[in-house]
């Protein structure tokens, strides 16, 4: 395979060639951090089984699916770039051309979605579970891969409360996302996590009903439980509160813990995937969830995140995302479902979710529509 050099001075043209020419690279910026920072392989990614092997590698970026039996990919970082303008920026990699995968997923249209709700609303009645979290795909036809790098940078000036992404693994599509929820953060000994759960639209005060109060009281319980059984201690509770998403408000409970650095990976592991994605037990709204939805949710509600030296790790749950595949963008949005859940609020807050997205995608076409007529 030929070696290409390129010198960049921005972001943007040096993602537009990364992913023309097929390199794996990742672009992120952390919640209240205010410059972005772009890590580049070597032109290969690896592939592991266990989040204890990609921490061990040290210096990278994390992509891990829904599915825990699934593979867990990780980006090294060869090359790494801070901003979105810099001084002349040189790298040398591999020409692979454009590699991304193609898809036989479907959008879910109003009716089935609807449907597999209330069976599952009926399940939930015949007390084989408390929650499950089911999800859809909205298709989209309009952003094309050379508009990606576009879409990160609006989602950069609008979600400074997000982390906020842009992640290129050939074969897996090309992903980005605003994510309100993080996973697992460490720094030294310290632990980080957030139960994050209940949806209203930002522009309504918030009016938290019981059912999304119960949610919350779930996932808390299950953090807690996970940090204690992983061999956490000094675990702390914030209050609950109200916290800003884009167009969404969500509740939100932080906790912080001290734990010996070699408990990380099993902290991980237990943590994912929590109730606010997946449901309440584990295993059953993971079994229900694979019967009821009609694709393969990938890295949707997976977790990714940058992987540095001294123990320090940043992982969010991969949520208000959209993966670029071939012919169509996929943008994915779901709900926590209870006893208490209205299948047409259900569909309505997957409504809600995906319009980060679609605004930001419509966005880019005005902006392409208002340089044509210039």
């Amino acid at each position: 395979m030929s070696k290409i050099s390129q010198t960049f001075e921005d972001m943007q043209s040096l993602q537009r060639f990364l992913i023309s020419h097929g390199v794996p690279f990742a672009s992120y910026r952390l919640p209240g951090e205010a410059v972005p920072v772009t890590i580049i392989s070597d032109g290969s990614f690896s592939k592991y089984s266990s989040i204890k092997n990609a921490l061990d590698e040290e210096n990278g970026f994390v992509m891990a699916p829904f599915y825990p039996d699934d593979e867990i990919y990780f980006l090294k970082a060869h090359y790494s770039v801070s901003g979105v303008r810099f001084s002349p920026f040189s790298i040398v990699i591999p020409d692979g051309r454009l590699n991304l995968a193609a898809s036989e997923s479907q959008a879910a249209v109003a009716i089935t979605y609807k449907a597999d709700i209330q069976s599952v609303i009926n399940t939930i009645k015949q007390g084989k579970a408390k929650k499950v979290v089911i999800s859809r795909v909205i298709e989209n036809k309009d952003l094309t891969t050379n508009k990606v790098p576009i879409l990160y940078d609006l989602l950069l000036n609008s979600q400074s409360e997000s982390f906020v992404y842009l992640a290129y693994f050939p074969g897996a599509g090309l992903w980005a996302g605003a994510s309100p929820e993080l996973l697992f953060r460490s720094d030294k000994n310290r632990v980080f996590t957030v139960a994050l759960a209940g949806t209203q639209k930002a522009s309504h005060q918030a009016n938290w009903k019981q059912k999304e109060r119960d949610e919350q009281e779930w996932v808390k319980q299950y953090i807690y439980d996970c940090l204690k059984a992983s061999g956490c201690g000094q675990i702390q509770i914030s209050e609950t509160k109200t916290v800003k998403a884009g167009n969404a408000i969500h509740l939100k409970t932080e906790f912080e813990a001290e734990a010996d650095p070699r408990l990380f990976p099993s902290i991980i592991e237990s943590l994912h995937p929590t109730p606010a994605v997946c449901g309440w037990p584990d295993e059953t709204a993971l079994q229900i969830i694979s019967k009821t939805e009609n694709y393969d949710r990938e890295f949707y509600t997976g977790y990714l995140g940058p992987v540095y030296s001294g123990n320090k790790i940043s992982l969010y749950v991969n949520l208000r995302c959209l993966q670029v595949l071939k012919n169509k963008t996929l943008i994915y949005a779901g709900g926590g479902i209870t006893a208490d859940s209205d299948p047409e609020k259900e569909w309505e807050e997957t409504e809600l979710k995906s319009r980060n997205m679609l605004s930001a995608i419509e966005k880019i076409l005005n902006l392409a529509s208002d340089s044509e007529t210039l």
